[in-house]
């Protein structure tokens, strides 16, 4: 045999290498070491060597990245537990599979390098050949006999460069040579440790360690020189251009249950990562990440688990996972559940979260099963009242403290969504859709009801408490121009004659609140529709829109602020066309259509003895049309009238007492007055 004698001695403990030197030596071959080892596992034959063929392990199915996987099942074994104590999970919640395991800290200080060796003299050629062979190891045992099987000296381990030290951890034996290490135990037989694989099994402290003894020989994919070598606990997989990482505990059994490198998850690019928020563990792949945690090892993959990660992974509010992904739903649809929510994936949809309170609502009417279908946007929060919603297929769900959390869909939904939703005089839906067998169906909201009649559509009633909120929310369709005082007077559909009359203040932050209310009555048709003239009195309409109060009159001032004329036995209101219409002015002559306003400010029922004048058809809100209708009022004796808004004495003589120039009158139906 020929004699090899290496050119330095290098350290052990316990066997393993701590020369830097050598560490760096031993990567600059790596390339040669993984052909020699593949080379060696092919002229020997996998039952020799003890490869496993990459090309064996069958792929699964792709998860929703592109084409959703069928549903993974859960794999949460029980691995063996490192040597040192592992922190578990919080026994609260922790369930029966242990924990993945966590190897020891690796303290990350790289081992010093040995101060160089002074360069011996070359001894003369005439040297006798005994003192170089007193120099070479003998390798006897299992080792020697793999070492034998890989070719021995000239092989893929090289000639061994350190004595072979035994009685190791469970009985076993390891021998150090020039390109790796032979490690051998019992339970495991011999097997080599070399290049990259062989560095990062000694950072994990090597048999001491948890991945222990080797259970095979390196298996490499291709010319790609992607390796991997399985040990007792885990798998070293050397990855090209990255590193070397372990995969081991409950990951590991997870990730080999899933095809390992071959399966849809691809090669690590990291090492696990524990300390996780709830003691959970996460470990990326090529194209995914495993989660060990209390509810078990999971994978996430493909489409959610981008929108995962992309969320903060366990660290963001969705939290771990507690199932695999289930694919094969409805449309080619996938979903994962987490701690706190749920993650969907829908073809032509996108991949969204649901969670909290919404998600919670959503997974009690049955989910994606449910009428409302796959969620299409993520939550928005940060609505009016610090409300949430989120948008389904076929209706949506909001959340908004003292309202609850509730779902509108159909066409109430489709209705309330036009109205400016959670923005609109109505708030937030209070209660659920209710409807009966013939088809009627309403559902309630903070301030008012939305009702289906069959054959008729939708009916629209806010209650009075909606009016001053509508302001701020930007439900009311007129301007108001930022009056100081908006008061409304709104019936609640057309004919109807009882109006809700409601004075709104502005406020110094110039939002809106209520100051006082009353019910009055408006014509004896009823309002007029939006932008529809009123006409002559006679036709007994009140106009719809926004109106601005100048002046009053009446037989004594009351204590306004507002331009005050008081009556006279010549007071008249034009209505003839001409250059009166719609214009008070003096005169003798009592004319139909003109109004006598002494003969309604005396007579019994005094509807005239104090007034407002709505500039209704009239400067300043608009020029004088022409029979578009003329002498709309606030006036006295609470009855239906001939166009104008009549209250109780009382209550006309606070609005009197409280008006202002330039404060605005808003009137008409709710349904054409808010959204």
């Amino acid at each position: 045999m020929a004699v090899w004698a290496p050119k330095k001695q290098r350290n052990r403990i316990q066997g393993h290498r701590t020369d830097q030197g050598h560490w760096k030596r031993g990567r600059t071959v790596t390339a040669a070491l993984t052909a020699a080892l593949c080379f060696a596992a092919l002229v020997q034959g996998p039952a020799a060597a003890g490869a496993i063929p990459m090309e064996a392990l069958t792929p699964t199915p792709a998860p929703s990245a592109t084409t959703p996987a069928p549903a993974a099942s859960s794999v949460a074994p029980q691995p063996t537990q490192p040597p040192s104590p592992a922190p578990s999970p919080p026994t609260t919640a922790a369930p029966a599979a242990s924990p993945s395991a966590v190897p020891p800290t690796n303290t990350g200080a790289p081992t010093a390098a040995p101060t160089p060796a002074v360069t011996a003299t070359p001894a003369p050629e005439t040297t006798a050949p005994a003192a170089v062979a007193e120099a070479a190891f003998t390798v006897p045992g299992p080792i020697g006999v793999e070492h034998q099987r890989l070719g021995g000296d000239t092989g893929a381990a090289g000639p061994a460069t350190a004595e072979q030290k035994c009685g190791l951890v469970n009985g076993g034996c390891l021998q150090v040579f020039a390109n790796g290490t032979i490690a051998w135990s019992q339970a495991t037989g011999a097997h080599l440790v070399a290049g990259d694989i062989e560095a990062a099994w000694v950072k994990y402290s090597g048999v001491d360690g948890y991945l222990a003894y080797p259970t095979g020989n390196v298996s490499c994919v291709g010319t790609t020189a992607l390796c991997r070598q399985a040990f007792q606990r885990g798998r070293l997989h050397a990855v090209p251009e990255r590193g070397t990482f372990p995969v081991w505990g409950g990951i590991n059994a997870s990730y080999e249950a899933l095809g390992g490198q071959s399966g849809y998850l691809g090669y690590p690019v990291e090492a696990e990562t524990c300390g996780q928020p709830a003691g959970t563990c996460v470990q990326h792949f090529q194209r995914g990440l495993i989660y060990y945690g209390p509810a078990g090892t999971w994978q996430i993959w493909g489409a959610i688990g981008a929108a995962y990660d992309s969320l903060g992974g366990a660290s963001g509010y969705l939290g771990y996972p507690t199932a695999a992904e289930q694919c094969g739903l409805p449309s080619g649809a996938c979903v994962q559940t987490f701690q706190r929510g749920s993650m969907y994936y829908a073809p032509g949809v996108g991949t969204v979260p649901v969670w909290g309170a919404i998600n919670a609502k959503y997974a009690g009417l049955g989910a994606h099963s449910s009428y409302l279908g796959y969620p299409s946007a993520t939550e928005k929060c940060g609505l009016r009242g610090g409300g949430c919603s989120q948008e389904f297929q076929r209706g949506r769900i909001y959340y908004a403290v003292g309202a609850g959390t509730q779902a509108v869909w159909g066409g109430l939904g489709h209705f309330y969504t036009a109205r400016k939703a959670q923005d609109g005089a109505l708030g937030y839906p209070v209660s659920a859709e209710a409807c009966n067998s013939g088809g009627f169906c309403s559902q309630s909201f903070q301030f008012g009801v939305l009702e289906w009649i069959p054959g008729k559509g939708v009916r629209y009633r806010i209650s009075a408490a909606a009016y001053c909120p509508g302001l701020n929310s930007g439900a009311v369709k007129y301007n108001t121009n930022g009056a100081s005082r908006v008061t409304f007077s709104i019936a609640e559909e057309y004919g109807a004659t009882r109006v809700n009359f409601i004075t709104c203040v502005r406020q110094p932050d110039g939002s809106y609140v209520k100051e006082w209310g009353a019910l009055g009555s408006a014509g004896e048709s009823g309002f007029a529709g939006p932008g529809v003239a009123t006409g002559p009195t006679w036709q007994k309409y009140s106009p719809t829109g926004s109106f601005t109060v100048t002046e009053a009159f009446g037989l004594g001032d009351p204590g306004t602020a507002l331009a005050y004329r008081t009556l006279n036995p010549y007071s008249r209101w034009g209505g003839q066309l001409n250059n009166n219409y719609n214009k008070y002015f003096e005169s003798s002559a009592d004319v139909f259509p003109d109004e006598n306003m002494w003969y309604f400010a005396t007579r019994p029922s005094r509807d005239y003895r104090q007034g407002v004048v709505i500039n209704y058809n009239r400067p300043p809100d608009a020029p004088i049309t022409m029979n578009a209708g003329f002498a709309i009022f606030l006036h006295g004796n609470n009855v239906p009238t001939w166009g104008c808004i009549s209250l109780n004495d009382g209550d006309l003589l606070q609005y009197l007492r409280t008006a202002h120039p330039g404060d605005r009158f808003v009137m008409g139906v709710a349904y054409d007055i808010f959204n």
